[in-house]
């Protein structure tokens, strides 16, 4: 983390307006672009402020349950900086949204890094790959279709994240009559995106990725993954506690199933729960739930702003989870 700041630290100064950015301070912001972006994303926290916080029924409009994986991959064909992007709906890793490679690049004329998209030709036998990125990497330039130049985005450094998007109007689609407007942001813990459609004769929206928003942002935070041991003292003695299961989840609304001896279905949950005093501070918040009842848990607890160490005692269920390395 300390490398990281003092990189953002150092590409500051290199942000200054005044100055052209040279090739070597392109050269740093890929370098810490392709540090701060791989990892796992959810907008779990935007669905609890759209739906009225934490305890109200989840509502997915405008804006819908979105997790996306980056994760670097070794394709030399395809670049030196590539990233594979795995992205579901609905927090089920089946419901695909999209599966995608980037490769990332200095852009000296345009000062700012490009990226060029591609899509696997069979996506379908990719489904889960981010787990096992051999299968993505036994890939050839052959195997995937390269978007057409007029569709990379152009990130620069801008207010201590990466900011970009497609050039207005460039990349057509529909025999060049619709051109896409898509725009990002990448920052150390957060991603956010958002895309349209419009038409070249009169400007109309016929797609927009949360159809009501105004074009607003999907904003996915950074994830952080758990790992937790499950104790169970059916008669309610920690002395007697046994160690029962082992369960890994992340943090931006990440859940665990978990099938109780006395034949309860449990779910236990972890999501970082941003208060407005002070803006920029964020508690784990975790709870244990009947999976019959997910608004409504049987106990929660808080941590402290970025735990890497908690848990949860409830005399016959005991919980205590440690952040993954």
């Amino acid at each position: 983390m300390k490398k990281v700041l003092a990189a953002a630290m150092g590409l500051l100064l290199l942000a200054a307006p005044a100055a052209a950015h040279t090739k070597a301070d392109l050269n740093a912001q890929l370098k810490l672009m392709m540090e701060w972006w791989p990892g796992d994303y959810d907008n779990n926290e935007q669905i609890v402020r759209q739906s009225g916080g934490g305890l109200s029924t989840p509502t997915d409009k405008p804006f819908y349950r979105l997790h996306t994986v980056f994760k670097r991959v070794n394709m030399p064909e395809l670049g030196d900086n590539v990233l594979y992007v795995e992205e579901w709906k609905n927090n089920n890793p089946a419901d695909i949204a999209r599966i995608r490679l980037y490769s990332l690049s200095v852009d000296e004329k345009e000062e700012a890094i490009l990226v060029k998209f591609m899509t696997p030709l069979d996506t379908k036998s990719l489904a889960g790959a981010h787990k096992d990125v051999a299968k993505v990497e036994k890939l050839k330039k052959k195997d995937v279709r390269v978007f057409s130049d007029a569709c990379s985005v152009y990130m620069r450094w801008e207010g201590a994240q990466f900011r970009g998007g497609m050039k207005e109007k460039s990349c057509n689609v529909n025999d060049n009559k619709e051109w896409f407007q898509y725009q990002v942001i990448v920052g150390p813990k957060h991603y956010w995106a958002r895309d349209r459609r419009f038409t070249y004769a009169d400007n109309t929206i016929t797609y927009e990725m949360a159809p009501g928003s105004n074009y607003a942002w999907f904003e996915q935070s950074k994830a952080r993954w758990f790992s937790c041991d499950v104790l169970d003292s059916p008669d309610g003695d920690m002395t007697k506690s046994k160690a029962y299961k082992t369960v890994e989840l992340h943090d931006q609304g990440g859940e665990a199933d978990i099938n109780w001896p006395d034949g309860r279905d449990l779910a236990f949950v972890i999501h970082n729960r941003a208060f407005t005093s002070p803006p920029d501070r964020e508690f784990p918040l975790f709870r244990i739930h009947e999976k019959s009842n997910m608004t409504v848990p049987i106990a929660y607890a808080y941590a402290v702003d970025d735990a890497e160490r908690f848990g949860l005692n409830l005399g016959w269920f005991y919980i205590r989870c440690q952040v993954k390395k």
